[in-house]
């Protein structure tokens, strides 16, 4: 890879690392689902315009993966909003590479072999691990959210490796568009009168959801759809394992969040079998961070 795309793809991992600081700052003050809405009103926004309309059918594809996008945004704000770690949060999220792998064998019939499987079974051991911390033994229900949240964008991998001849950039404007009408009544049913928030958000609110919508989104997965146009798989993946490695450590810097040692061991065996999978070129197609 030149040295240039190489800065691209770090600080494409440095922007996903980053963005669990965001989305902290941010359900500190708006709820969960509404802040989520927020993001995707702004991406379809500043996208839609610049892109083409899908066909009827890939219109009906759309739906959804949109319907698995709402689930996972808005369960990872949930899981944050309910006391879980940034830290809990970057690695719980790395589980989305081998569940997007287990399903593409199940519904796409890729063939996982052994060194795949040893990948799924050495990062689901790390998780285990992750999961004695004592943030997780006090926010379970948070873990929950945060494991619903990459289960979700594993099926959302899956059903976009079905989808064809679509470009990368209108599939997420379109994504965007249609988890609008998703996480509206959403909002409106489990955090009424979130919408009263908007007449006087703190500085760090309105940033958070710049970040999350231009940072986050449009830019860094515009230079990740870059560089896996230029390069093959297997030399980009693999940069997307620094996107935990970074939010924990933002994640000491901003919140002084306390570095445990089920946090590092597991983490070290979770990045290391995701690691393996990416490796070893999953044909289920991997949009990169979960974030």
């Amino acid at each position: 890879m030149r040295l240039l795309d190489i800065f691209f793809a770090v600080t494409v991992a440095v922007m996903w690392g980053g963005n669990f600081i965001s989305a902290k700052y941010g359900v500190a003050y708006f709820p969960p689902f509404f802040i989520t809405t927020l993001r995707f009103i702004c991406v379809s926004a500043m996208l839609l315009p610049f892109v083409a309309r899908p066909t009827r059918a890939q219109m009906t594809a759309i739906i959804p993966i949109a319907a698995m996008s709402t689930m996972h945004f808005s369960l990872l704000f949930v899981a944050l909003a309910e006391g879980l770690e940034i830290s809990s949060c970057a690695l719980v999220g790395q589980l989305g590479v081998p569940i997007a792998c287990i399903l593409g064998a199940v519904f796409l019939k890729d063939r996982i072999g052994i060194w795949r499987i040893s990948g799924i079974v050495i990062a689901f051991i790390g998780i285990a691990i992750v999961a004695g911390t004592p943030n997780i033994m006090a926010h379970p229900l948070a873990f929950y959210m945060a494991l619903g949240s990459t289960f979700s964008w594993g099926v959302a991998n899956v059903l976009i490796k079905r989808l064809q001849g679509i470009n990368s950039m209108t599939l997420l404007a379109w994504i965007s568009l249609f988890t609008i009408p998703m996480l509206v009544p959403l909002s409106l049913a489990l955090e009424p009168g979130a919408i009263t928030l908007l007449a006087s958000p703190p500085l760090s609110a309105l940033l958070s959801i710049l970040y999350t919508a231009i940072g986050s989104t449009i830019i860094a997965y515009g230079l990740w759809y870059h560089l896996l146009a230029r390069y093959n798989v297997s030399q980009v993946t693999p940069f997307s394992l620094l996107t935990p490695v970074f939010g924990i450590g933002f994640g000491q810097l901003f919140f002084a969040e306390v570095l445990t040692f089920e946090v590092i061991l597991g983490g070290l065996l979770t990045i290391a079998g995701v690691a393996v999978i990416v490796i070893r070129r999953p044909k289920t197609i991997l949009l990169g961070e979960a974030t």
